[in-house]
């Protein structure tokens, strides 16, 4: 994926309340950042949403790429709004938008963080994600590198070990 530009949540929320929490997107290389202020409401997760489909129609996914999620003043949301972002990775998957590896980057003054990272951690995982959480960009990045590289060198395993078709 090539430089983007970046899109803010708030550009893109709809209905009748406002949205608690927004999220930064854009795309460096072959990751996906986004910059994450909550508390979250569920109009919050669709303004997000919204936000990713159009970061993938300004900058469609050529391959392998990652997320780096960057936690800042709270990541408290709902149980409806946990069950809303989960579906949300859920048609991501369905739409082959899903990225090798998400890390989190949760700042030890992010309120709520103890309480919300297992929650978020289970909505990755039945996702089938590779999700992990770090105190620091640095310790984020140096994962993210790393599972880029083992899932290009697995991806390219794989395609050497294909049956050739007939």
């Amino acid at each position: 994926m090539p430089q983007s530009k970046r899109l803010n949540s708030d550009q893109f929320a709809t209905g009748p309340f406002r949205p608690h929490g927004r999220a930064e997107l854009w795309a460096e290389g072959k990751v996906i950042h986004l910059s994450a202020a909550g508390p979250f409401n569920m109009e919050a997760v669709l303004a997000i949403g919204a936000a990713w489909r159009q970061l993938f129609a300004d900058v469609p996914a050529q391959g392998l790429f990652a997320d780096i999620v960057i936690a800042t003043g709270s990541m408290m949301a709902g149980p409806d709004v946990i069950r809303a972002f989960g579906q949300f990775l859920q048609a991501n998957t369905a739409a082959n938008l899903a990225p090798c590896a998400v890390a989190w980057v949760v700042p030890p003054e992010v309120e709520g963080a103890m309480l919300m990272i297992p929650q978020f951690r289970q909505v990755y995982e039945a996702a089938g994600r590779n999700i992990a959480f770090f105190e620091t960009q640095d310790a984020a990045q140096a994962w993210i590198r790393t599972q880029l590289q083992e899932a290009k060198k697995g991806a390219l395993d794989n395609s050497a070990t294909a049956p050739a078709a007939d």
